[in-house]
């Protein structure tokens, strides 16, 4: 009974935190992102921010601490339907488990970055594209030889499209892939999985990584055993991994411009909420592929810091 009140009252202090939001604008958007674990959902979250207050909304944000928590991320999303938010932003975790869940609300979702099928749209980048462009930035640096794949969770469908694209991409070049290693997008593991493959496979000459955590976890390693020789491309971008391509441990990482997916979803979920319902199913966003040869130019700049938070030159 207790659990139950304590339950009851925390519902109703949210919802009169939104309720005195809304009553100054036009409606609220929740926004739950994969986790709250990686810089990327930090612009994810301005972008959110900045297209509701254009369009005069209030964001709800609340997210997961880890991007496996399945279980979490579903009562996240019973919450925001009992609060009463006018539409749900997301990125699931587990699409198949999330969709039920999704089916049975009577407001609009968009998702972003993975497809859910019980949505009106969905806002993404090509990852299968994108990361083979990685592959191709390896062929203009190195001859083929054996390359690796650090990747983060197994099993997710975002991720296994960035890890085919870029295998398959890399033996269409003549690169002998010497497998794919899952770090949970964990940096330790992935620290630990780059030094064994520096043991095991001392003629390795590239490795490709598929997101945050595991590039940032791979740049230790190269850091730490002084092997700046490899070629390593990531996927996603932090104020680390930029400093990784200053200070020489990083060659080029694909990102997704993560404020323009919120900023770009959010507008999509203002949209349903007043009225419209044609809508592409997919919308792809594009991604750039940041090297140290670009990194400085303007444009790029407004990708990795859009608030200028960051004040890279």
């Amino acid at each position: 009974m207790k659990r139950f009140l304590s339950l009851s009252i925390a519902l109703i202090l949210m919802l009169a935190c939104v309720s005195g939001a809304v009553a100054e604008s036009k409606g609220t958007i929740g926004v739950i992102p994969k986790s709250t674990l990686y810089d990327f959902y930090l612009f994810v979250h301005a972008g959110a921010d900045a297209a509701a207050a254009e369009y005069g909304y209030d964001v709800y944000w609340q997210g997961t601490a880890t991007d496996t928590d399945d279980a979490g991320q579903l009562r996240i999303i019973e919450d925001m339907d009992i609060m009463g938010v006018d539409a749900i932003v997301l990125s699931a975790i587990n699409s198949p488990s999330t969709d039920p869940k999704l089916a049975q609300l009577s407001i609009p979702v968009i998702s972003f970055d993975d497809t859910t099928q019980s949505c009106l749209s969905t806002i993404t980048v090509d990852h299968y594209t994108a990361a083979a462009a990685a592959a191709d930035y390896m062929a203009e640096k190195i001859e083929p030889g054996k390359v690796a794949v650090i990747s983060a969770v197994a099993g997710t469908d975002v991720i296994q499209q960035r890890e085919s694209g870029f295998v398959d991409r890399a033996e269409e070049l003549g690169f002998e892939v010497v497998g794919v290693f899952h770090s949970e997008g964990d940096r330790e593991r992935a620290a630990n999985i780059m030094q064994d493959l520096l043991v095991e496979y001392p003629d390795l000459v590239g490795v490709f990584c598929t997101n945050e955590g595991s590039t940032a976890g791979t740049c230790m390693t190269i850091r730490d055993e002084d092997a700046q020789e490899l070629v390593v491309v990531g996927y996603d971008t932090s104020d680390e991994i930029v400093h990784c391509i200053y200070d020489g441990y990083l060659d080029a990482v694909i990102s997704q411009n993560p404020y323009g997916l919120g900023y770009n979803s959010v507008v999509a979920a203002i949209e349903a909420v007043e009225g419209k319902t044609d809508f592409d199913k997919v919308t792809y966003s594009d991604s750039v592929l940041i090297t140290a040869e670009n990194i400085h130019d303007a444009e790029i700049i407004q990708v990795l810091d859009p608030t200028g938070e960051y004040g890279y030159q």
